[in-house]
């Protein structure tokens, strides 16, 4: 008898915490009439083809940290970062972000994203700014009170069709189909099952 043994490993391992977490704003929105962020999927293992710009957000409500793409802050500020000082860089975060309750923590490149953590997509809006943020599932703190279900999205032409059976039969389709208007039938409730 030939036996393999076969060695399985987690894609990615989540607490139970985190999972409550991510359930808790998956498909929410949190808005405290000053920041607005629209959740959006969970990025398990995330890879970047760009840098990225380290942030903390804390604002009421609310305190995270996560992560804003390098284009994107070039979009943002309106000028190319890859030859400023990481210290101009913070600056010019905190002097155009720092109202939102967006900080600055550190830039890291491409090498450095092999060890980040399961990540939640959210579009971060304000009053001059819109822009994708990834926020640290397991480092989100907020407040409940400020989320809400988003709107669904369905299609004005979606059609609906409900089965229900109410009774059962136990006559073969050959015998329902031999029936006349002169037939019988006894029919009883169906008996539910409750647990």
């Amino acid at each position: 008898m030939n036996h393999d043994i076969i060695s399985l490993k987690p894609y990615r391992q989540l607490s139970s915490t985190v999972a409550a977490q991510i359930n808790a704003v998956a498909g929410h929105c949190f808005d405290n009439q000053a920041i607005h962020l629209d959740f959006g999927q969970l990025v398990l293992t995330p890879k970047f083809v760009d840098e990225l710009v380290e942030i903390t957000l804390t604002h009421l409500g609310i305190e995270g940290t996560g992560y804003v793409r390098v284009k994107d802050i070039e979009r943002l500020l309106g000028l190319e970062v890859k030859h400023l000082e990481k210290e101009y860089l913070e600056y010019l975060i905190s002097m155009n972000l720092a109202k939102e309750g967006v900080q600055y923590v550190r830039f890291i490149d491409k090498e450095n994203q092999v060890a980040l953590p399961s990540l939640m997509t959210c579009i971060f809006k304000c009053s001059r700014i819109r822009t994708t943020m990834y926020l640290v599932a397991e480092l989100l703190d907020l407040d409940t009170e400020y989320l809400q279900p988003k709107p669904q999205r369905l299609p004005a032409d979606l059609k609906l069709s409900v089965s229900w059976a109410p009774f059962e039969t136990y006559l073969s389709c050959d015998e329902l189909t031999t029936l006349s208007s002169e037939d019988v039938v006894l029919v009883y409730p169906k008996k539910c099952n409750s647990r």
